[in-house]
């Protein structure tokens, strides 16, 4: 992401890496190709081994898509299209289900946000799902084709969008029935993420919520069981 010539993951993000002793990275998930979602990565990819990354089948082409294209062919990063019924199985124990988007049931609405990334993370007992920037559209044709399937049912949810007001209807919250949810929001937005009404759903589920603009880093510990030991943030300076 670049704000005039300040480009982000230059200046934060591989620092940030950089100084966690982190020089390799197994896997980068692009729920889809917006600036807010993708920005900095060419950067991660220019400067550390970066073996390969996960992306949806994309039905526009854009700018940053297109970046992306160029610099893992540069970088010899290997770079793998998935869609819903689609497993990457990163190890033994490990492994990403897809569960959109669908090119057999492409939304042309919010083409990038509808058909983000929706994917499914599984070791052992432990599951979370990360939902990109999903809205109420793509949410209702995910319920369509899992409704009453224990498949979107998961630990840990990455709500979708933000928080915003046009995602988190309440039959899909009631598929996934999260104890913890994630919301990656910034500080007084100008856009009022995270949105009320959302807040008062998770809440109803009684779910612990963590948003990044009060907590900072949120690190979610999984013991080797597969249950949450612990869960760690972390206000960075």
């Amino acid at each position: 992401m670049k704000y005039g010539d300040y480009d982000v993951g230059e200046k934060v993000l591989v620092p940030y890496l950089l100084d966690k002793g982190i020089t390799k990275i197994d896997y980068i998930i692009i729920s889809h190709f917006d600036e807010d979602h993708c920005g900095g990565l060419v950067a991660v990819i220019e400067k550390l081994n970066v073996k390969n990354v996960i992306i949806a089948k994309q039905f526009k082409n854009s700018n940053n898509y297109e970046k992306f294209i160029e610099i893992t062919q540069k970088k010899k990063v290997k770079l793998i299209d998935v869609e819903v019924g689609n497993r990457i199985n990163i190890d033994k124990e490990v492994y990403i289900e897809v569960i959109w988007p669908n090119s057999e049931k492409i939304i042309n609405e919010n083409i990038l946000n509808n058909n983000s990334l929706v994917c499914k993370i599984k070791y052992k007992n432990f599951s979370m799902l990360c939902t990109g920037d999903i809205e109420e559209l793509a949410e209702q044709q995910i319920l369509e084709q899992y409704k009453g399937k224990q498949i979107l049912k998961s630990d840990i949810l990455k709500v979708a969008h933000h928080g915003s007001k046009s995602s988190s209807i309440d039959g899909i919250l009631a598929e996934i029935k999260p104890q913890i949810a994630l919301i990656g929001v910034g500080k007084n937005n100008k856009f009022g993420h995270p949105n009320t009404g959302v807040l008062e759903r998770l809440q109803i589920l009684k779910c612990k919520i963590f948003r990044t603009d009060e907590c900072g880093e949120i690190s979610i510990i999984v013991d080797k069981q597969g249950k949450i030991k612990n869960i760690k943030t972390y206000i960075l300076k």
